[in-house]
């Protein structure tokens, strides 16, 4: 019996496997992927999965160094088995954990990509299939070193993008107030009109703490259609 399924991303131009019975990729790797661009040579895809992210930036822009780092060694096996079967030499992936700092990376990153477990673990009764447990249960302490590496791992003048739930919005604002960067919060809403669930950041590196609000970004049209952006992304 077959673990994982053989899916397809942009398309049918990304062959991707991924868990059949534990955390299955959504639109979140999409959105984030759309904020890469070809100026940015060196790229993380921070907690990768089975690398959504990476296989999408990575098949985008041939000439970036794109890197994954996925602690869960069944997700990092399914990411080096995409990056394999697609033939990419841009993209490397490490089993490793996304909380401990790897000084090689230090100031490297022109983009940071990152979809951070998104439920604290003493709030929730968490899933017992470890897929499911790694990418959605994390502590408030493991957060922060996510966090701390990411700004560790960020070039002077790159940026990272962070998608998470709405709900753990001041709970980010709480963290990053305490650095020297510039926050953008974009609220993501499924529907005009509806509250977010959740939140794009983006982060700069700066003097000062500052921060931005921008307007919402809307995923769906209406209850069967995607955004003119979104199905864009998905090519």
């Amino acid at each position: 019996m077959n673990l994982y399924t053989k899916d397809y991303l942009l398309d049918g131009k990304i062959i991707y496997f991924q868990p059949k019975y534990g955390y299955r990729s959504g639109i979140e790797p999409i959105i984030l992927a759309s904020k890469a661009q070809a100026s940015d040579l060196n790229i993380l895809d921070l907690g990768a999965g089975c690398g959504p992210i990476s296989l999408i930036v990575a098949y985008r822009y041939p000439n970036s160094n794109v890197i994954g780092i996925e602690k869960n060694k069944i997700h990092h096996g399914l990411a080096f088995r995409n990056k394999e079967k697609n033939n990419f030499i841009n993209l490397k992936y490490f089993n490793g954990d996304v909380g401990q700092f790897y000084d090689q990376f230090n100031g490297f990153f022109d983009l940071i990509l990152t979809n951070p477990p998104f439920f604290f673990e003493n709030t929730v009764i968490k899933s017992l299939n470890p897929s499911i447990r790694d990418a959605k249960y994390i502590t408030q302490k493991k957060l922060d070193l996510w966090f701390c590496s990411l700004l560790n791992y960020l070039s002077p003048l790159g940026t990272a993008y962070i998608i998470n739930r709405y709900e753990n919005l001041e709970y980010m604002r709480s963290f990053f107030s305490k650095t020297l960067c510039k926050l953008t919060i974009t609220p993501l809403l499924s529907f005009k009109g509806s509250k977010p669930k959740n939140v794009l950041i983006s982060i700069n590196k700066n003097e000062k703490y500052v921060e931005k609000i921008e307007n919402d970004f809307i995923i769906h049209t209406n209850s069967s259609e995607y955004s003119k952006d979104i199905k864009n992304w998905f090519k």
